[in-house]
């Protein structure tokens, strides 16, 4: 009986442990930093306009995201950081967004434009090496306020 309630005692604390660290107990919330600083433009493979990717802007010390609009084929990303930045173009994660507005009901067949319902963009596949801030060799300088650069892949 003695080792039901030894046992008992251990998956209660181990329990309550559990808890209090999923809650954030005891971690200390870490926020990104408030640049103020934006960075918007377009993204074009080959002269192609590129409509869905995530952006990737990545600094020495902070990282910022964003989405090209599939309705206006811009990007805007608020809080980049500054300085000199790398950026990644990932079509992947914007490929699963899509999935996810297809599977939602953005998108209803041929007869959508009909219906008023505006039919998916056309996926433009960068190589996989742009995706990567690192590997991407894409790179501008960003300073306080508004920043616009359009990015030009060749093939």
């Amino acid at each position: 009986m003695q080792h039901k309630v030894r046992f008992g005692a251990a998956v209660l604390l181990g329990t309550v442990c559990a808890a209090l660290t999923s809650c954030g107990y005891g971690v200390r919330e870490q926020r990104l930093p408030e640049t103020g600083a934006t960075l918007e433009g377009t993204v074009s493979y080959g002269g192609e306009t590129v409509p869905l990717a995530l952006i990737i802007v990545a600094g020495s010390n902070a990282s910022a995201t964003g989405n090209i609009d599939d309705s206006t084929g811009r990007f805007s990303i608020q809080n980049v950081p500054l300085g000199e930045v790398k950026i990644g173009i990932n079509i992947d994660a914007a490929k699963g967004e899509l999935q996810g507005k297809l599977m939602s009901g953005y998108y209803q067949g041929p007869d959508a434009k009909k219906k008023g319902i505006v039919a998916p963009p056309k996926v433009v596949n960068v190589p996989k090496k742009y995706a990567d801030p690192n590997t991407s060799g894409l790179t501008t300088t960003i300073s306080a306020g508004s920043n616009t650069f359009d990015i030009k892949i060749p093939k």
